[in-house]
């Protein structure tokens, strides 16, 4: 097994879309509608923001890609909120009022989840393609973030789940993640969820 490291290439775009599409359970439909692919290529595909190739890398089995982990440095992540959001609303086109809504309907969940403590190492995404799952792939994905929290010096890394995935969380709590917090809970479609934050301690490198 090998990984890469995200390449500004469509190829690589229409990947990221995919799987981070996947691992958001589909909220980036919810939130861009038809305008989801190409507001997720554009913002892949730049600088200094949140979704950007830099904080990608995929892994590869016999040259496929299998899967992908996004994360970054919780201070980075502030430092670009504002570019990120100007690309958000500057891509949605006619989808932008769809997207003002939903941010609004989510805004206690959207504003738990870009609250991330300094010195932590925040892992946005982690997605494996569903062929290649039950292969122990993630557990080789959340190893390489801890390689790229000891390379930037963080002292712990950190997560969001969904509170209703009882698989993910179970397979957070096995790779030595614990809970920390929780968001408050959001009502939608009669039903009520909510965000729960994880977090597990590394020790950063000399």
């Amino acid at each position: 097994m090998s990984f890469i490291s995200a390449q500004a290439g469509r190829d690589h775009a229409e990947h990221f879309y995919r799987l981070a599409q996947m691992a958001a359970d589909e909220l980036y439909t919810q939130l861009f509608g038809s305008r989801a692919r190409a507001v997720l290529h554009v913002m892949f595909l730049r600088e200094q923001n949140e979704f950007s190739h830099r904080h990608t890398r995929f892994l590869l089995v016999e040259g496929e890609i299998v899967g992908m982990l996004h994360g970054f440095r919780a201070e980075e992540a502030q430092t670009n909120s504002g570019k990120t959001l100007w690309l958000m609303l500057r891509y949605a086109g006619l989808q932008v009022f769809r997207f003002l809504f939903i941010v609004i309907v989510l805004r206690d969940i959207l504003g738990f989840t870009g609250e991330r403590d300094s010195g932590d190492f925040y892992i946005l995404f982690v997605a494996i393609y569903p062929r290649f799952r039950g292969r122990g792939y993630s557990k080789r994905l959340l190893g390489e973030a801890e390689r790229m929290s000891f390379e930037q010096n963080c002292a712990r890394l950190s997560l969001d789940v969904d509170e209703r995935n009882a698989v993910a969380r179970a397979a957070y709590r096995r790779a030595g993640f614990e809970q920390i917090s929780e968001s408050k809970k959001v009502t939608i479609d009669n039903e009520r969820w909510g965000v729960l934050r994880l977090a597990k301690s590394v020790t950063p490198s000399a």
